[in-house]
Parts: structure tokens; sequence; C-alpha cells
């Protein structure tokens, strides 16, 4: 195995109660097909009670189902893409894209408050912005497929260093960004955000070059890491913006202990509840 997660394995049984049933018992014989109690030999195999025979099970037990998590995760972790991690780790493609999005999730429900995460769920277009068929309202540009449902995310720079992408309410980008053809540009209306991500481009205000800079780098590192995935799914952007606001904001971490910051935000018994 290329990918070697056996340190997660501890922090992920904690997270999954141990269970107090037999999956040995009262399975269907591939023998005689007849659903009986097994009998558990030495060696590991089975015996039927009904016909005799005597087989081995082979199951998905809980501790393989754990490995398959720690190795998904520390893949996440390393950046690796769902296709890349799957080889790598001869795990089916569908269960990493699965693990991945449950991954995404956690990170936006941990950065984003309830009424943002709406936002993203249930788009705000109660506001009647103006705008061309064959162009995005906000920052119009031409788009292959026009939905004006889509939000548009601003670009902020916190005192702590870390950045922050923003979803934004339609009444909330009326007021930040030019799209009712208004020229004026205040220092109110750009308050608090170095720019804002539309149509997979970074729009900047140039009101301040320090935080130009610093979209600027973002922006170089978004696209590094897109063009090692070969793209992003245009229905899922919010998705994969907040994962790379958290791996730029813990790049610094060594990838355990980016795994191990969300393995704290794993629900208890996660692999019931994620239905995997």
């Amino acid at each position: 195995m290329i990918i070697n997660a056996d340190s997660l394995l501890p922090h992920l049984k904690e997270k999954v109660r141990p269970t107090q049933s037999d999956a040995s018992r009262h399975l269907i014989c591939p023998y005689c097909q007849v659903r009986t109690r097994l009998n558990v030999l030495g060696d590991g195999r089975r015996k039927c009670t009904v016909c005799g025979k005597k087989f081995r099970i082979h199951k998905m037990t809980e501790e393989k189902k754990l490995q398959q998590c720690a190795e998904i995760l520390l893949g996440f972790c390393l950046d690796f893409s769902q296709n890349k991690t799957s080889q790598l780790t001869h795990h089916r493609y569908r269960l990493v894209a699965n693990y991945y999005n449950h991954f995404r999730r956690l990170i936006v429900e941990k950065s984003l408050p309830a009424e943002k995460i709406k936002i993203i769920s249930e788009p705000d277009i109660d506001i009647y912005v103006p705008h061309d068929k064959s162009r995005c309202r906000w920052c119009k540009n031409k788009m292959r497929i026009a939905d004006k449902n889509t939000p548009v995310f601003g670009v902020q720079f916190r005192q702590t260093g870390e950045v922050y992408i923003d979803p934004l309410k339609d009444d909330e980008a009326v007021l930040y960004f030019k799209v009712l053809g208004s020229e004026e540009k205040t220092s109110e209306r750009f308050a608090g955000y170095a720019g804002f991500i539309c149509c997979g481009k970074l729009h900047r205000f140039g009101t301040d070059a320090q935080a130009n800079d610093g979209a600027d780098r973002l922006w170089a590192w978004i696209q590094e890491r897109v063009r090692s995935h070969r793209g992003i799914w245009k229905k899922n952007t919010e998705f994969y913006l907040k994962e790379l606001e958290w791996k730029y904001n813990h790049r610094s971490l060594d990838p355990e202990l980016q795994a191990l910051n969300i393995i704290e935000l794993m629900p208890m018994n996660f692999l019931t509840s994620w239905s995997l």
C-alpha cells in the first residue's frame, strides 16, 4: 500500500461504538442455501449445522472499513484527486468520491453559518437583476450555460492571515458589485472584500495593493490545484471552494495533522450515518 494511514486508525476507532452483534451467526449457507447457525472453527472457517460443509466468510469488517476511510482521508489531505486516490489505494472510485463529498460537507458545515449554507442549497432569486442570457449577471462574462441561481463568492482576508470565501445573497451582491450599470466605486461598497469569484475567475477590486497581492497568491494556488484535479464540477463549485479555502488556511500543517482535524469534525458512528 503506497498510502500508509495506520496512524489515523486509533482516532477513527474513537468515532465508532463497538458492536455487540455476532455477524457470523444465522447466515445463509452457500452450499445448502439454508439460513442457520454457523459453528466457528479454530482456523476461522464456519461450519453449517445443516449440511456440515465448511467454508470461509468473506465480509467487509468494521476494521476494514475504517482502514479504507483512513487511506481515503489521507489522500484527501494530500490533495490527491479522487481518481488518483482510487488508483493508489485500489478502492472503488465511487467509494472514494462519496468519502470526498462527506469531507467537503464537513468543512462547509464547520466554516459557514446556517444562513450561508442555505444560500448554497437554496439560492436567493427574489431580487431582480437584468442580465443577458449569454452572460453572467454579476461579472458580465460569457458563460457556456447561463445559471442565474449560482451565488457569487466574496474573498476576504482576515486579521489572522486566513482567507474566507463568502457566498453572498443577491441583495448583498447588489450592494457590493457593479450589476446595475452604475460606474460608482466607493470604499464603502467594496469594504471587507479583496475581490469576488464568479464564473471561474477572480475579479479584484484594486483598492488595496496588499489585498490584491494576497488575492493573486490565493488564486494562483487555487488554479494550480484545480489543474491537478483536471477541473471541478460546476454544480459543486461552493464545496470545492470551501475545501480549497480550508486547505489554504491549513497548508502549513502536515497532511496527517490535517486529517486529524477533519476526524474531529466527523460524527459518531459515521460508518452508519454516512451509509457508505
